[in-house]
């Protein structure tokens, strides 16, 4: 078992509260999205659950894996060439309209792996907390755990 090495982004903030978000967040239907249009193929997804193909990385498919209302969501992950990932996302309340965000994944990595990879593990938490920030879609959050 080669040894976990750990990856924490940095704190983003975004104009939707925490239980809006956590809604948003733990419907694995609601991922599709947020990814960008052109570096996604073959999208399939449930409520708790879903796959895709993208360019260098092959089928990855995301399950989500334990929730802690509004303030936890822990995903696991598994792609050819990462294998196994587990993302772990926090949610902090800052108003009804805003919370904060902050991401930690652990890979198992064996040396030539960590080599390989190096820092693009964090600069790719970055550019995801980055999107998270971006994102123009919050107006669809909002009132997502809202009974219809």
């Amino acid at each position: 078992m080669s040894p976990m090495t750990t990856y924490t982004s940095r704190r983003g903030e975004v104009p939707c509260g925490d239980k809006d978000l956590y809604a948003f967040l733990t419907d694995m239907r609601n991922f599709r999205s947020v990814m960008p249009a052109d570096s996604v193929a073959d999208w399939e997804a449930t409520e708790d659950s879903c796959s895709f193909k993208t360019d260098g990385a092959g089928r990855i498919t995301v399950a989500l894996s334990e929730a802690m209302p509004h303030s936890e969501i822990t995903y696991d992950a598994e792609s050819f060439l990462t294998g196994k990932v587990r993302v772990r996302l926090y949610i902090e309340f800052i108003s009804g309209m805003r919370s904060a965000v902050r991401i930690d994944t652990g890979l198992n990595m064996n040396p030539l792996l960590r080599m390989l990879i190096g820092d693009s593990a964090g600069r790719y938490i970055d550019m995801l907390m980055d999107m998270i920030e971006s994102y123009d879609g919050y107006d669809r959050v909002r009132g997502c755990n809202q009974s219809p």
